[in-house]
């Protein structure tokens, strides 16, 4: 068996309540085979102990591992060549993007989320129709194979949609408005290889089945819920139901996504998932910005967590989610990065102070998120939504040990007032470069900055080759069907008028 002690200047083991969190000064976590034995004064665990290793030294502090709540995938659409839009837009610009490796990008990506602190996260990949390589069973395996080899802990799931491909309405209705040389290159494209309900499911169930372990946790997503049929919905909540697993499913994530609610059933989209009996604590949703009081009370109702994502929000346009009225009302959040954050590098610090800094609302007396809450919203409910809530999110005795070492000098340099909370220093002022140490089970993945088990360097040449290659003609093609489609997207939506409801929060005025 093997044994360690994880010492730091302080020793955060979780939040009490959104003031305080429990702080041991000169603490220390005492881990044997992955589980925590004993956390406690760094004199007295090393005086009850004998571990087979000692880690970390004055000059951390130790948390509970982050968790970051939803993610899609490694090399973001900036990197591959497109810019920020508004999500209707961005979703066809996406089309260009250039095939990649599912694993190596897995495996890049997961790199960058160790090194922020990041042990578990909410991966959420989405296809639209089978890659013409491989099938859907091996396209999610090579997935959750190259989580499996970073050593982080993942809830994966494969998301799905059978309705509203282009637009807010059906297929065909807004295909007969286009070119005919243009329809028909969408229907060819739209129609290669296509995932049925029934290849969601089995492929799902083989996943669970095959894929789960310690580590790994198999979902079922629906991707939207005006992007899926009111069958699918009855049918992924069954599935889920049966197999005892979780639902991630994207929400509200924009106003014309509320609008279609409005349009379509008289009522939110989560009304409408209310009313199927498609909720409960089981079900998470990314996003949530447009959220209606009457939303919000549903979600404490039925015990349905959000997983915001500020900075993807701010991107693509998409606006400010409530988190203050959630968190009032008792809903449980947790906080993602969407795929890139604001600076395209994963870093869940600075998410996390993103997260604080934009729920400031003007006025002395208004709602303002403390650095404890981010906290809690990004180690215990990040827990909870991905199903890992028995095994980690705080550093106590019983729980797996995952947690992070982070360094204290940068932070500190040139000068901290000794009072400060370290709390509030590490969400003020932390970031992913200061994150030394990432320990998952006991197993040190990342030490001193340098990863343990994998060869950083060799995977990044091995992506490099793979993307030197030029794109290949179905890509191209693929390309120049999302250029010529985009201008008649973007005037589609143009002909909605926004909805102009009292806003959660007061931010400015005109005079």
């Amino acid at each position: 068996m093997a044994s360690t002690i994880v010492r730091g200047r302080y020793v955060v083991t979780g939040v009490i309540d959104e003031n305080t969190s429990n702080i041991i000064e000169n603490g220390a976590v005492f881990q044997r085979d992955g589980e925590i034995i004993e956390v406690g004064p760094y004199e007295e665990i090393r005086s009850r102990h004998q571990p087979d290793e000692e880690i970390g030294s004055s000059d951390f502090a130790v948390i509970p591992g982050l968790v970051n709540a939803h993610h899609h995938v490694g090399l973001t659409p900036f990197q591959l060549g497109t810019l920020d839009m508004p999500l209707e837009t961005w979703i066809i610009a996406r089309w260009a993007l250039r095939d990649v490796d599912p694993y190596l990008d897995t495996l890049y990506c997961a790199m960058q989320m160790i090194e922020s602190g990041i042990t578990t996260v909410m991966h959420n990949h989405m296809m639209a129709r089978l890659p013409s390589d491989a099938g859907l069973y091996e396209s999610g395996a090579r997935i959750i194979e190259a989580y499996e080899d970073s050593g982080m802990r993942v809830a994966f799931s494969l998301s799905h949609r059978d309705q509203n491909h282009l637009v807010y309405e059906d297929d065909e209705r807004f295909l007969a408005t286009l070119p005919a040389t243009l329809a028909q290159g969408i229907r060819d494209y739209l129609g290669g290889r296509p995932i049925s309900l029934e290849d969601h499911l089995s492929v799902t169930a083989e996943l669970i089945d095959k894929k789960q372990s310690d580590r790994t946790r198999v979902f079922i997503s629906p991707h939207n819920v005006h992007w899926c049929s009111d069958e699918m919905l009855r049918a992924i909540k069954e599935f889920a139901t049966r197999h005892s697993t979780g639902i991630h499913i994207h929400l509200q994530e924009t106003v014309y996504q509320k609008m279609y609610g409005a349009r379509n059933w008289g009522k939110t989209p989560l009304a409408h998932l209310a009313d199927l009996g498609f909720l409960g604590p089981e079900v998470s949703c990314a996003h949530g910005v447009w959220l209606t009081e009457a939303d919000i009370d549903i979600l404490a109702e039925t015990g349905t967590a959000i997983c915001s994502n500020p900075s993807s929000n701010l991107r693509l346009k998409s606006g400010v989610a409530p988190l203050n009225v959630l968190l009032e009302k008792g809903v449980t959040v947790a906080i993602g990065i969407d795929e890139a954050g604001l600076n395209d590098d994963n870093d869940i610090l600075q998410e996390m102070r993103v997260a604080q800094k934009i729920h400031r609302v003007p006025g002395v007396a208004s709602p303002a998120l403390t650095s404890h809450q981010i906290l809690d919203l990004t180690t215990v409910n990040g827990a909870k939504v991905t199903l890992f809530e028995e095994q980690i999110g705080r550093l106590e005795p019983g729980k797996r040990a995952d947690m992070v070492l982070v360094r204290l000098d940068r932070i500190e340099e040139p000068y901290l007032d000794p009072d400060t909370d370290i709390v509030d220093a590490l969400v003020y002022r932390g970031k992913g470069i200061d994150v030394d140490t990432v320990i998952v089970d006991g197993d040190v993945l990342l030490r001193g900055g340098r990863f343990q088990k994998l060869d950083k360097a060799e995977i990044i040449g091995r992506f490099k080759e793979t993307l030197a290659r030029p794109l290949s003609p179905a890509e191209r093609r693929r390309g120049d069907l999302s250029r010529e489609l985009l201008p008649h997207i973007q005037r589609w939506f143009e002909g909605w008028e926004l909805d102009r409801g009292t806003p959660h929060y007061f931010y400015n005025e005109r005079a």
